[in-house]
This record gives structure tokens, sequence and C-alpha cells, in this order.
């Protein structure tokens, strides 16, 4: 297995790690254990400086072990707390705004801290008391795990009080839109990286690809999922000795069915499939979407709260009205972006690669398709989808303004089935100006 192998399949076992609620706690965990560790047999009292001596006073084996039991029982009490929180936000947060929104709450690194701190201050506790009989001659470390003990308590103390607050205001619609209008702003930049010119592949034409003369390989998906990641370079670096070019079918995001077409490779030879079996692992699928390469994942999140918002048991246009602005902003913020190109070619070898990749035409139909259906009877969301895709029409090229238009003509027609006053009426037609008048031009 090749080393961008190696990486992208790294890259997706990191993402599941920062979405697993144990992994910054077992750090955290292991850090207790090396303190405890550290107090016990490396540290001595007489040795720390002067101005922290008078806060790790001398006191009794039978006091440490008095603070030890009370702070090891109070801690996994506020652990269970903190655990129950959690559960009862991504209760909330499942119901509320879709289960896709999950994967949010669990990659809150705030959430994990406050659990490492709560469990490593509790196996902390628990480790001195399992070893306070072994040290009962030695003053400095009594004294050392009790000074430590009890600003760990302290910190607890004040981290309870933190995660009550922070899962109040982390449930709240309008931080949970920002959250993931945020997540998408930080990671444009992996979703939509520098042209291909800039590095050894140039883009081209389809046309300039040809597969006559070729023995055509196909390479069907070894099991079902959902792609995660795809490593464009493995199939750029095919030796040109054995391959033309290849086709991908598939895109990050698309779900596939085993023996699915996947690969379809133009060889210069007869091969059959086992000679090129690691090209399967440049494609890797798994149970669940990722947004490692899938632009459209955080803009899917944040129409699912939309179209939740509107739904009959929810009925709420404001936070579909948010959803809607922060949609408008993502996709100003990448209209004027060059997008992945669909056929690249080497620079040296002329191995040329065909892919399906994402377009802003198709992040705009991503965006606003499904809202736009579910905002029938709310004449408010209609008029606000106008003025935000007249808003979006403004910053966008000609070849974009076309898919524009054709929301704005779908809102436009699907208000006028419904019975309208004629103030409704007013502002429906005041917010197709803008569109009526670049048709005219």
């Amino acid at each position: 297995m090749s080393l961008r192998i190696i990486t992208a399949r790294v890259r997706v076992f990191w993402e599941s790690l920062s979405t697993s609620y144990w992994f910054i706690p077992v750090l955290m965990m292991l850090g207790s254990v090396a303190l405890c560790y550290t107090c016990l047999s490396v540290i001595e009292r007489a040795f720390l400086p002067d101005f922290l001596q008078p806060l790790i006073p001398r006191v009794t084996p039978e006091n440490v072990q008095q603070l030890l039991s009370t702070v090891a029982g109070a801690m996994i009490t506020f652990t269970s707390i903190a655990f129950s929180m959690t559960l009862v936000a991504l209760t909330l947060a499942s119901n509320q705004f879709g289960p896709r929104l999950i994967r949010n709450f669990m990659n809150d690194k705030s959430t994990q801290a406050v659990l490492g701190i709560m469990v490593s201050t509790f196996l902390f506790c628990l480790l001195s008391l399992h070893h306070l009989s072994s040290i009962a001659e030695n003053q400095d470390a009594i004294s050392l795990l009790a000074g430590f003990t009890v600003f760990f308590a302290i910190v607890d103390c004040v981290t309870i009080v933190y995660f009550i607050h922070h899962v109040s205001r982390s449930i709240q619609a309008d931080q949970v839109i920002a959250n993931c209008f945020n997540a998408f702003c930080n990671s444009i930049d992996s979703l939509l990286p520098k042209p291909e010119s800039d590095s050894a592949h140039k883009a081209v034409n389809e046309s300039w690809t040809s597969t006559q003369e070729s023995f055509p390989l196909v390479l069907h998906a070894r099991c079902s999922g959902y792609v995660q990641t795809i490593n464009y370079a493995s199939f750029m670096a095919i030796s040109a000795v054995k391959v033309s070019g290849s086709e991908i079918h598939v895109r990050s995001g698309d779900h596939v069915v085993k023996d699915a077409k996947l690969i379809t490779l133009y060889c210069k030879q007869p091969f059959e499939a086992f000679a090129f079996s690691d090209l399967h692992n440049a494609v890797v699928l798994g149970s669940e979407r990722t947004p490692i390469q899938d632009p459209e994942f955080a803009v899917s999140q944040l129409v699912e709260i939309a179209l939740r918002a509107l739904s009959p048991g929810i009925n709420d246009p404001h936070t579909a009205i948010t959803c809607i602005d922060k949609l408008t902003a993502a996709c100003v913020l990448i209209c004027q972006r060059d997008f992945p190109a669909d056929t690249l070619v080497h620079n040296s070898t002329e191995v040329w690669l065909k892919r399906r990749t994402f377009t802003f035409e198709g992040i705009v139909d991503t965006a606003f398709s499904q809202i736009r259906q579910m905002a029938g009877s709310h004449t408010q969301v209609q008029v606000h989808l106008l003025n935000s895709l007249a808003t979006l029409q403004s910053h966008c090229n000609a070849l974009a303004v076309n898919t524009i238009m054709q929301h704005a003509n779908s809102i436009y027609a699907n208000s006028q089935t419904n019975t309208l006053c004629d103030s409704d009426r007013h502002a429906i037609d005041e917010a197709m100006l803008p569109f009526r008048r670049q048709h005219d031009v």
C-alpha cells in the first residue's frame, strides 16, 4: 500500500477519532496517571519553589485519605451529571435538528475536555488512594498529593459550571447553525483546493482524452458504503507503460453498493483486475458520509435544520430564515473560487484522469432546492429566499445566473398556486424584480 493511500486512510481514521467521546478523555487519563506517579516517586516538596510551598502545606495521611475519598466521590457524581447532560443534548439535537447534526456535537472539543477532566481527576484520586499506604512515611509525596487534589477539585468546580453554560448554549438553534457555517468556512480551503495547474497536473478538456486502441478494465466495489475520500494522486501516479488513463465513476458523498462500477482503467495491454488491486484502497468507503472531501456535507446539514424548522411539527420559519442567510453566505464565499477540474493529465507522463467533481451550480441546488419545495406555505420564507437569491446573483458569474434564475422562477411559480392576500402577493412581486431586470438584460 503506497504512502498516499495510507495518508488518506489515516485522515479518515483521524476524522472518526475527532468525533468520538473517548479519545481526548483517554489521553487526559493517561496524563493523570503520569502525574500521580510523579507525585509519588519523583518530585519532593522541599525542591519546589519557595512561592509554591505555602500552597502545599504538610498534612497527615488520615487527612489525605479523607480528602481523596471525598473528591473521588464528588468527581464520579459530577461525571455522571456531565454524561447525562451530554445525552440530553444529543437527544434534543437529534429530534430538533436531525440525526446528522449529532456528529457536530460529538466533535465538540469542549465537551470532550470536560469529560476528560472529570474522569482524570477521579482516576488520580483512585490511584493515590491505592498507593497511600505505601508512602505513609514520605511526607513530601503526601503533601503533593493533597495539594494537587485540592487544585483538581477547584478546576473541576469551575469546569462543571462552564459545562452547564456550554451545553445550554450549544443546543440553541442560532448557535448550532453558526457552528455548521463556521465548520464550512474553516474547511473551505481543503474542500476547494488551488487549481491543479499549480501542481504536477493540469486541467484539460474532456475531448483531450482518448480511449481508442485501449483495453478497458473495470474495478468493482468490494463492499457497500459511502465514499468518504478518494486519493486522486494514486491514479495520476499509475505507470504510463500500463495505463493511458482512468475514469472514476463516484465522488465523495456517493453511496455505492457491492459490485457497482467504481473505476475504469484504460490499459495499453490486457490486464487482470488483481494487478491494480491497490487502487481499491484509494477509494475509501465507510458507513457514513464525512466532510473530508465533500463541500455539500456542511451545506446539507444547514438544509436539514431548515427542513426540520419548516415541518408542521416544529413550524419555526425564523430558524429556516437563519439557515437561508448562512447558506447564502456560504455560496457567496465559494462563488468566485476555482472548483476542481473534471479532467486532469499528468504533465510528464500524460496519464489522464476523468472524475466526477462538485460544481457551484450543484452546491446551489443542494442549498436551495429542498428548502424552496418545503416553503410553499410560508410566504415570508419564500420572500426571503428570493431576496437571498438576488444577493447571491449579484456576486456570481454569468454561468451560475441561469441556475439561480431557475430557482427564483420555481419559487414564484409555487407562490402563485397559493391563495395570497394583496400585500403578500405584492411582496413576492417586489422580490422578483431583480430577476426580471436580469432577464430583460
